[in-house]
């Protein structure tokens, strides 16, 4: 599927967290955690095993959690030092909640990124008395000190904030902020609440990332928060969060008082539904592959997948996803006798993945169900 060297990597550092948000997949809407969040993260060893002639030719680095913040990572100073002796040129994002580590640890990433085309995204969802809310379990004061830890060395970084109804309030001091330390500051759209159709007929929900064409046959779903109950399976109803801009009527508060990971359904998908793809044209554009992109994702565990979408769904347990990668999963690891260079070359990257992209799958359904939910071209 790649035509060059790889020039992206995106990367699940770790699996670990020291916050509970709500529509992270690592839980039960921040109660539990779900049986496949293993408790993984990488060493710098990994990246030295993975190698310098590779590594200096990587342009762009995207330290952003699936399932796990960056900052949990014990080697996260080490490995970012390592990226830049590799490539001093390169570019790397980070978003964090904040929360985690020291202000000596944010200070000397700080002083690492500076003058550098390295930047910190603040993954922060409000001010003192809002950003708990959403970002759960994640500590204020903590996380203000380890901001201005960073900021105070001078390196970059940017404000991303999403806005529900409990914090728009909070804007115009986060602007303020923003400008006084001359942060950018982006807005946006949170995913997690969910249209329902009004008309009786229709009771599927589906992810509102965009809720401009909400219209009055649609009503929107609050975010339930939940929080354990101490027995390692339930989980009970904390609060819920109401998006902004929403009439009152429109929102849908009902959510179950407890829930159990005995109970958990993987975000899988329903094979039997997509038979319909075989023998259809369908265009898949690759994100990993747009523009001059060749890109990777790295998880936590050391594989190597073509993005954090089949990642996912792999390690969710998606039937079609493991009868594509099972035949190769054991040398998706980089090990002194398997480079990435082996990696890469595999058939799962030369063949089967394209196959999925063009509907030459070997199976009923033809392309990969995941491309096509997620990379289809409109």
């Amino acid at each position: 599927m790649y035509t060059k060297h790889i020039n992206n990597i995106h990367v699940e550092v770790t699996d670990r967290c020291n916050a509970e948000c709500p529509v992270c997949p690592r839980s039960q809407s921040g109660g539990e955690t779900f049986p496949y969040v293993k408790d993984h993260e990488l060493s710098v060893e990994y990246f030295k095993l993975i190698g310098y002639e590779f590594l200096s030719q990587i342009e762009f680095w995207n330290f952003c959690g699936v399932k796990g913040d960056p900052a949990s990572a014990q080697d996260l100073f080490e490995i970012f030092d390592y990226i830049l002796e590799c490539n001093p040129d390169t570019e790397i994002v980070v978003r964090t909640n904040g929360g985690a580590r020291n202000e000596k640890f944010w200070s000397r990433i700080g002083q690492l990124f500076k003058d550098t085309n390295c930047r910190i995204i603040w993954s922060v969802d409000g001010w003192e008395d809002t950003n708990h809310i959403y970002r759960k379990n994640v500590k204020w004061t903590k996380l203000y000190n380890n901001m201005m830890s960073y900021i105070e060395t001078g390196a970059e970084s940017l404000w991303e904030f999403n806005i529900f109804a409990h914090n728009e309030k909070d804007i115009p001091i986060i602007k303020k902020f923003c400008h006084q330390y001359d942060i950018e500051f982006r807005q946006r759209e949170p995913f997690g609440f969910k249209r329902v159709e009004r008309n009786p007929k229709y009771d599927k929900e589906e992810d509102a990332v965009s809720r401009l064409n909400n219209n009055n046959l649609v009503d929107i779903k609050t975010i339930p928060v939940y929080e354990k109950t101490g027995d390692g399976l339930t989980s009970k109803l904390a609060y819920t969060i109401k998006p902004a801009g929403i009439p009152e009527d429109r929102i849908l508060d009902t959510h179950p008082n407890i829930t159990s990971v005995k109970n958990y359904i993987p975000g899988v998908y329903d094979l039997n539904a997509y038979t319909s793809l075989k023998g259809t044209k369908q265009i898949v554009a690759c994100q990993s592959l747009r523009g001059q992109s060749q890109e990777i994702y790295l998880d936590s565990n050391g594989m190597i997948f073509p993005c954090c979408y089949t990642a996912g769904k792999f390690h969710m347990g998606d039937e079609q996803l493991n009868s594509m990668y099972r035949p190769y999963k054991k040398n998706l690891k980089v090990t002194e006798s398997n480079t990435i260079y082996d990696v890469l070359n595999l058939d799962l990257f030369k063949k089967v993945m394209p196959d999925g992209m063009k509907g030459s799958l070997d199976d009923n359904i033809g392309y990969c169900v995941t491309c096509v939910q997620h990379c289809k071209a409109f």
